[in-house]
């Protein structure tokens, strides 16, 4: 008897590729010299798998397993959720900013949707082979995004740096894949578990290089020291809403895969790996935070602010993890409102092809846009960590997993490293502030999908802030279906 097969974890996903797909028609057959309606179809396709999203978790799918390969427990819908709002966002963002910079073309919506649909499968796989799978979709799709602006010599750059650093984080994985099956004989993450609790005759050593070159490949995707290179070039170089995209919802994204497989399937070698990473935090902290210090392109210093912020996301990865799951979810609602936030009003501006970059450029902001001058300062006091914003409490509830844990000096590194940062993000603001603005207005008025896509952002950096009990007790519903 043939058994049937649930298909509802791959609802939400099969929403996006298939609006991706109609978006792509669109483009094909409108009319010469008509508006493609990719805007609207995007908007409604990502509604609707966050629909799908929001029945599932009210238990019209809870728990549900596609063959064992992707999961629809109430940690993944959390993460898909995240990831479909940011996703939202970027769209809304993204009408203006194309028109602006001559790229309003159907393509980078579908290839947009096609990135969401890798990270909706990244979150919610319980397989590995799917994960690789999964991860690719969403880098490839990336690495187009990336290049997209083919007149311009630095975005096919970062096109470039990004493919060659993505594929080589891919045989990382794939290495570790590869280990891990040898020491359990499945992918699935749950014989893996049982299989490195109790490691035949040198299984134990094999499956810790697994685990390395799991971290390798992990590390390539957050941005953290020493595998950071490529994210200060393919920030700069690519367009500024898909700089956004990346920052929110690959770390998003990746953190969600990283919790599954290091926190469920690797605990058993925790007391192994939790060293690790503990030196990746530091290192992440510290190398991020000084490279943000030299800089003076506004879009080079958060890529190495975002390095900086990995780091501090891995903090919490040394406590146990019904502490340190909620937290790191909790932190990265509020970061992917900022990095959203934080990218998007600098995209906002863009006119005649031209975006602010240099810090230069945001001079004198608030005497002429005092609204958006007032959303980024918002967003940067938030990535500081400076109270009543959710980068604030997202940061107490990361090292204050570290400390329960004994890692007391991990976390005063984090506290110490946030300080550091008050510099190079205040610096922004005394620019906007205090600083003369030029004799004309290079800059480009805010369109009105892009003003309520930074008003949600500054909603939610200011209201998870103020009342974090909210964020916090969904986080740890959806961590505790993890554990």
């Amino acid at each position: 008897m043939i058994e049937a097969i649930d298909l509802r974890p791959a609802v939400p996903a099969f929403i996006l590729a298939l609006t991706g797909l109609v978006v792509l028609l669109s483009q094909a057959f409108t009319p010469k010299g008509k508006t493609s309606p990719s805007l609207g179809l995007s908007v409604g396709g990502l509604l609707s798998a966050l629909v799908a999203v929001w029945l599932m978790g009210q238990g019209r799918g809870v728990g549900a397993d596609l063959g064992g390969s992707l999961v629809a427990d109430r940690f993944a819908l959390a993460f898909q959720a995240l990831i479909l709002t940011v996703c939202l966002g970027t769209v809304l963002l993204s009408s203006s900013y194309l028109r602006a910079t001559g790229l309003d073309r159907g393509e980078h919506y579908t290839l947009l949707l096609f990135s969401a649909v890798g990270m909706l499968g990244l979150v919610s796989t319980t397989e590995l082979v799917s994960m690789f799978v999964a991860l690719e979709i969403m880098s490839v799709a990336l690495y187009g995004l990336a290049g997209i602006r083919r007149d311009r010599s630095e975005s096919q750059e970062s096109a470039l740096k990004y493919f060659v650093t993505g594929a080589f984080s891919s045989a990382f994985f794939l290495y570790g894949v590869a280990l891990l099956y040898g020491v359990s004989g499945s992918t699935r993450l749950d014989r893996i578990t049982q299989a490195v609790a109790q490691p035949g005759d040198g299984g134990h050593g094999l499956a810790l290089l697994g685990v390395g070159f799991l971290l390798v490949g992990f590390g390539f995707k957050v941005a953290s020291v020493p595998f950071h290179m490529w994210a200060p070039d393919v920030y700069e170089g690519a367009p500024t809403t898909v700089t956004a995209f990346m920052a929110a919802g690959v770390k998003v994204a990746a953190f969600g895969a990283f919790l599954r497989v290091f926190g469920h399937a690797l605990q058993p070698l925790a007391a192994s790996w939790q060293p690790a990473v503990a030196v990746l935090a530091v290192v992440s902290m510290v190398v991020g935070n000084l490279g943000a210090l030299a800089q003076t392109n506004v879009k080079r210093m958060l890529a190495y602010s975002s390095v900086a912020h990995a780091g501090y996301l891995l903090v919490a990865f040394v406590a146990p993890w019904a502490i340190a799951a909620p937290a790191i979810l909790f932190y990265l609602v509020g970061y992917a409102a900022v990095s959203l936030g934080g990218f998007g009003a600098l995209a906002a501006l863009a006119k005649d092809g031209r975006e602010p970059l240099a810090q230069s450029d945001v001079n004198g902001l608030a005497h002429r846009r005092p609204a958006l001058a007032a959303a980024l300062t918002v967003f940067l006091i938030s990535l500081t960590g400076i109270p009543v914003s959710a980068g604030f409490m997202g940061k107490f509830y990361l090292f204050g997993a570290a400390v329960g844990a004994g890692y007391i000096k991990l976390a005063l590194v984090g506290v110490v490293m946030s300080v550091v940062s008050a510099y190079y993000y205040l610096r922004v603001v005394v620019s906007m502030y205090m600083k003369d603005p030029p004799a004309d207005d290079p800059w480009g008025r805010i369109a009105p999908s892009a003003a309520v896509a930074l008003t949600a952002a500054v909603i939610a950096v200011l209201g998870f802030g103020a009342f974090p009990a909210v964020v916090v007790d969904w986080a740890r519903r959806a961590a505790q279906s993890l554990l």
